[in-house]
């Protein structure tokens, strides 16, 4: 995934929505079922949050492969002579591959031409597969069901649920423990959180406790309950934020710099 450069600096704990008070303790939660957070050290505890399984990219003549544990996305690319110079190379179609299920996705037929796949991430179930898109301007996600070959590009989804300027999905993660998928949309001056069920076919649309640029990581717990992630308001400083799906409310946990950003990076996929 590509990530905005950032710079940040101090570390803070906002004990409200509207407030912001300077701590001197080494730790500090808002909820007690969760693990801390290192308020003053720049490393992570990876223990708190959810295991991401890991695809290599390879790019071949026309082809560009994501391969994970027996999974295999594969995107035939072909060139349009006719077209820009950065949108000559389009993916034409998306193979998806699980064990002995294949199945086809005819991209090169989409409104919108894709050129690049940047990211991949299975569901827990084996059931579903995220596949992050690039487009002239922005990023869809598709998610595909294994079993049926069925697809929902989320972007459009969105749109028909109404939402409006859904330009990119910039940041997402599944749920350890079921399949639903958490993920940022908006454009280049705004972002978004939403949670989305596949089973259901529903939108959970998260509070903003403030008015993000953009977003930068979203992580789940392991226990399914709690979401991490960062988000950047005003320019160039970042705030990590968690949510709560039980009592559906947002609370900002404290500064990120760009060293503990880049930490918090690699826990991703």
């Amino acid at each position: 995934m590509k990530y905005t450069n950032v710079l940040l600096s101090g570390l803070i704990v906002l004990g409200s929505l509207g407030t912001l008070s300077t701590v001197s303790a080494s730790f500090h939660t808002l909820d007690k079922s969760v693990a801390p957070i290192a308020v003053k050290s720049t490393s992570v505890n990876s223990s708190t949050y959810q295991s991401i399984p890991r695809f290599e990219k390879t790019i071949g003549s026309n082809k560009i492969v994501w391969k994970g544990d027996n999974i295999t996305i594969t995107a035939n690319t072909l060139k349009l002579d006719a077209a820009a110079d950065f949108e000559q190379n389009i993916i034409d179609t998306i193979v998806v591959t699980h064990g002995k299920e294949k199945h086809t996705l005819q991209t090169g037929d989409f409104e919108v031409k894709l050129l690049n796949i940047t990211s991949v991430v299975g569901s827990p179930s084996n059931e579903w597969i995220a596949i992050q898109v690039e487009k002239s301007a922005g990023s869809n996600l598709i998610l595909v069901n294994f079993k049926t070959g069925k697809y929902t590009i989320l972007n459009e989804r969105l749109e028909k649920a109404g939402k409006q300027n859904v330009e990119t999905i910039s940041s997402y993660n599944w749920s350890p423990k079921e399949d639903i998928i958490a993920f940022s949309y908006g454009n280049t001056e705004k972002s978004t959180l939403a949670i989305y069920d596949t089973k259901k076919d529903r939108f959970v649309y998260l509070p903003r406790a403030t008015n993000y640029i953009s977003t930068g990581l979203i992580l789940w717990h392991k226990n399914g309950k709690n979401i991490d992630y960062i988000s950047e308001y005003p320019s160039d400083q970042w705030i990590l934020f968690r949510y709560n799906t039980a009592s559906s409310q947002v609370k900002p946990v404290k500064k990120i710099s760009r060293k503990e950003f880049q930490q918090w990076l690699k826990l991703d996929k």
